[in-house]
């Protein structure tokens, strides 16, 4: 059975433990296990760049710090290694996720409409350190995701809410792995622009999806493809 219930910013984030201060130094050795090479990252100045991200963060549409590190958490959590962000904006959450990549060993294809945006996702990823990590994408994401090979094991939706049923139909089944995990942002303020997918996402019978808030304003709708017994 398809089950729905909302778990709060305390529960999450008193297990992430402040997430920055675990991925602002790199482990010795430097890469993770399977990753490419990453060199010596400045936490100083990971941690500017992050706050610089946030002092504009509404302008661009951006998850606030508390999804970030929830998302950060969740690529860790589930040992994601082939990662999918749909809306990239100006890389904010594509670093949080990036971060966590390097412990799990993955790489993130995220892609944005907006040359702009996505000129500037690019700076910032680059500066973050993690070019080798994040691969960006500029065009429309409901003609770009049919080309992409997956299956992703990991999916972040966050981009035109009215096209997230489009998006899951381009994704599943082919390219959504069996134990893989979508998370929509936006699922408590923006549920009636997303109503067809919540609808169709909670009763689907491949998968168990919850309603989850970092922040208690809102928050993620998290759906977990079933695998064959």
């Amino acid at each position: 059975m398809t089950r729905k219930r909302t778990v709060g910013r305390r529960d999450f984030l008193a297990a992430a433990g402040g997430a920055l201060g675990l991925i602002a130094s790199p482990r010795p050795g430097g890469a993770a296990a399977g990753g490419p090479a990453a060199g010596p990252r400045d936490p100083a100045g990971l941690r500017r760049l992050l706050e610089e991200l946030e002092a504009v963060g509404p302008r661009f549409w951006s998850v606030p710090r508390q999804d970030g590190e929830f998302l950060h958490f969740l690529v860790k959590a589930t040992r994601a290694r082939n990662v999918l962000e749909i809306g990239t904006s100006h890389g904010y959450s594509a670093i949080w996720m990036g971060l966590a990549l390097e412990e799990t060993g993955g790489r993130l294809t995220t892609i944005e409409i907006d040359r702009t945006r996505h000129d500037l996702a690019l700076k910032h990823v680059t500066e973050a350190g993690l070019s080798q990590r994040v691969a960006l994408i500029t065009g429309d994401a409901h003609a770009e995701v049919p080309k992409l090979p997956g299956p992703f094991d990991f999916v972040f939706l966050d981009a035109d809410k009215d096209g997230q049923v489009d998006y899951f139909r381009a994704l599943y089944p082919r390219k959504l792995a069996p134990g893989g995990l979508l998370a929509a942002h936006n699922a408590i303020r923006q549920a009636g622009a997303m109503r067809d997918y919540l609808e169709l996402i909670r009763t689907h019978p491949d998968f168990d999806t919850v309603t989850v808030s970092a922040t208690m304003d809102d928050g993620f709708c998290l759906s977990y493809r079933r695998r064959s017994p």
